[in-house]
């Protein structure tokens, strides 16, 4: 759509419009004109004149409100401004059950993984910005765009009731990196085409890198690095899952009986056949967090964990410092000029019923 353009502090239809709205006008002038005339060989009354100019009042006014006159304002951004990008790791070790809270139904604790955590903090984050659009990238093998930006929140509620661990077989290794080049080209795709937008940014991963560095160099290749981001992104956290003790990892083949939270067999380190063990690289995560500009947080479930208002209350004055807190806006005046005509019309109703007393008063005193 073209915008609107501005005259004289005032802002208008377009031009296109204009031409409905001259036709309009010229048509009620020249009942106008006509009316003048037949007033001026009539030697009509002051009253009769007095009519004449309301009308003119009337016709003045439904043209100047069809024209759309506006002044120039601003107004502070407000949540549905605000682009959230989650970036989730479902990688095997992300499956570990070292995570202290409730399971999805409520049950033992100690079958709780780092998924059900991050399930529980996408909720969070998702309650906490109703307004917003979100999108969701996946983070294994390779990285996708599973849920491009979108405001539908039951989609966002049905992908996170969903996800799972990646399949075992199919595990390669993985790092943070590897969704770091299709981050950095959806966050500066998006500044350029919306600008003035608030982007948030949260990491939800243990951190551990199996894939021997091939996520960074294939970043670096890209030009992309955690640095760069920090120049489009205006808030957010990185969250980090699991423990210094690590946990064990139930198998996925893909089916219902297996994975988290079922009695599936664990995943093996490969040495020996013994169930692997997998442990937060809290380093990682706040080295992350630190080139971002982001807060970093541990996430164990437990009683020392910060509240998630920690990392979703969004103070919109305090993460813009470039003037995007006001955005051109127009008051449109169509309210106030509908209350002049509405006031103009109801004088013409009255002095027309009162001329219609008169008239009947003049044919009842000729009976």
């Amino acid at each position: 759509m073209r915008p609107v353009p501005v005259i004289g502090g005032f802002a208008f239809v377009p031009v296109t419009r204009w031409v409905l709205i001259l036709l309009a006008a010229a048509a009620m002038v020249a009942l106008l004109v006509v009316s003048r005339r037949r007033l001026r060989r009539d030697a009509a009354e002051p009253a009769a004149w007095r009519a004449w100019w309301r009308r003119l009042a009337i016709v003045v006014v439904i043209v100047v409100a069809m024209a759309g006159p506006a002044i120039r304002g601003s107004a502070a951004v407000s949540v549905s401004n605000v682009e959230i990008y989650m970036v989730v790791d479902r990688t095997g070790s992300m499956a570990a059950e070292d995570y202290q809270g409730k399971g999805p139904d409520g049950t033992d604790p100690a079958a709780s993984t780092r998924l059900d955590g991050v399930r529980s903090d996408m909720r969070a984050i998702r309650d906490a910005f109703p307004d917003s659009r979100f999108s969701i990238i996946a983070l294994d093998n390779a990285a996708a765009t599973e849920l491009p930006l979108t405001r539908d929140v039951n989609a966002v509620d049905s992908w996170i009731g969903s996800f799972k661990q990646e399949v075992t077989a199919h595990a390669t290794g993985s790092s943070l990196e590897v969704a770091l080049p299709l981050l950095a080209q959806s966050l500066v795709q998006s500044h350029q085409s919306e600008p003035k937008d608030i982007r948030l940014v949260y990491i939800f991963s243990d951190g551990e890198a199996t894939d021997g560095g091939r996520g960074a160099q294939e970043a670096d290749s890209s030009g992309a690095s955690w640095q760069s981001l920090a120049g489009v992104v205006d808030g957010g956290a990185v969250l980090g899952y699991g423990s210094t003790e690590g946990g064990k990892m139930r198998s996925y083949d893909g089916s219902a009986a297996t994975g988290e939270h079922t009695q599936s067999d664990y995943i093996t380190d490969g040495q020996g056949g013994q169930p692997g063990v997998s442990k937060i690289d809290a380093d990682e995560l706040q080295g992350v967090a630190k080139d971002m500009g982001l807060p970093y947080f541990h996430r164990t479930g437990g009683s020392d964990d910060d509240p998630t208002s920690k990392f979703t209350s969004l103070d919109i004055e305090a993460v813009t410092s470039d003037e995007r807190t006001r955005t051109s806006t127009r008051v449109y005046l169509t309210w106030p000029l509908g209350i002049v005509a509405f006031g103009l019309l109801l004088w013409e109703i009255i002095d027309l019923i009162r001329a219609d007393l008169r008239l009947r008063l003049l044919m009842g005193r000729g009976r």
